[in-house]
Order: C-alpha cells, then structure tokens, then sequence
C-alpha cells in the first residue's frame, strides 16, 4: 500500500484531494474555482480548506486584482507532503518496460508531441501482437489515466509513408532493437 493509500485511510479524502491538485498543478498557481471542479469538491468546502492550507504555511496565496491564486510552498515542513504526492511517473517509460521484450518488435517511435495525459506511438516491427499492445495500453489508461493511442507498422510501411509525407512532423525513437 502506497503512503498516499495510507493517509487516505487515516485523513479527511477531500483535503487529500486538493493537496494532490496542488502539487501536481504544473501551471503555477490556481484559482479557488479550478482547484475545486479538479478535486471534485464543493467550492465552499475548497475554501475552508484552502485556508486551513494557507494557515499552516502549505499552500502560497497571491493575490491578482480581486482573484486569488493558490500554489503549493515548499519548505521544510511541506517537503514530504511535495515528495510524497508529486506525479514524475513517466508513463512512456513503464510502457516500452513493459512491451520492449514483445516478439517482432524493433522500434518505438513518439509520433508528434507528449501531453500530460496523451500520446501517439508508433511500433515498428514484423506480427507484433495487437492484443498485448491494447491490454498494455488500457491498464496504463486505468492505472496512470493517460491515454495511449498506438499504430503498429512494419519497418516497409513505415518507410514508404515517411516517404509520401504521411508521418512528417517531429518525431522521437524511444526504443530500438539493437540486432
């Protein structure tokens, strides 16, 4: 069980929430609004809170006109909620884990860019097994809630449509067989 599972157990599940949007808020800073259509709690609920955090020196409030933004302020005393909260999971990482060993495969291409919770994949190779590719990617999409959208192509394919154009744009090799 997680340390995250834990306190869930032991604290009120709405304050984890907010403090999980906080953390992982990678825009810098939210408005009381989004933070609570985020965790799902009623806005009156999110202020109470909100201002629990503040007081205890968590959450940083600066101030814009008449909107206040909120951000979470990491100190020492707030370093191990930070550590233990924080969502550096590269997902692409524990998806080429767990097909890089997949007979047939020979390449893993990020087609476009990666989002925070999308991206497009290209898998090179002979027979590769589909069914495998779609169980691996509906459990990181239940798991990590990042979608994975794969096209399977062989080595031929792939070069004649690079060639026609069809997969212009940038393009990233995540894996390579070395043979």
């Amino acid at each position: 069980m997680q340390a995250v599972d834990v306190l869930k157990d032991l604290f009120d599940e709405k304050i984890l929430s907010i403090l999980n949007i906080i953390i992982n808020d990678k825009t810098g800073g939210m408005y009381l609004g989004e933070i609570s259509r985020a965790a799902e709690v009623p806005k009156a609920t999110t202020f109470r809170i909100i201002n629990k955090l503040v007081n205890s020196e968590l959450l940083e409030e600066k101030k814009i006109k008449k909107l206040k933004l909120y951000r979470f302020k990491r100190s020492g005393k707030s370093e191990f909620l930070y550590k233990m909260f924080k969502k550096d999971v590269q997902i692409l990482k524990i998806f080429i884990e767990k097909i890089k060993d997949l007979k047939g495969l020979q390449a893993i291409l990020l087609h476009g860019e990666e989002t925070k919770d999308r991206a497009n994949i290209l898998l090179i190779g002979e027979n590769i097994d589909a069914g495998k590719i779609k169980e691996t990617c509906a459990k990181i999409k239940e798991e990590h809630n990042f979608i994975i959208s794969p096209l399977t192509l062989t080595a031929e394919q792939y070069n004649s449509m690079s060639k026609m154009g069809l997969y212009s744009g940038k393009k990233n090799i995540l894996f390579e067989k070395k043979e």
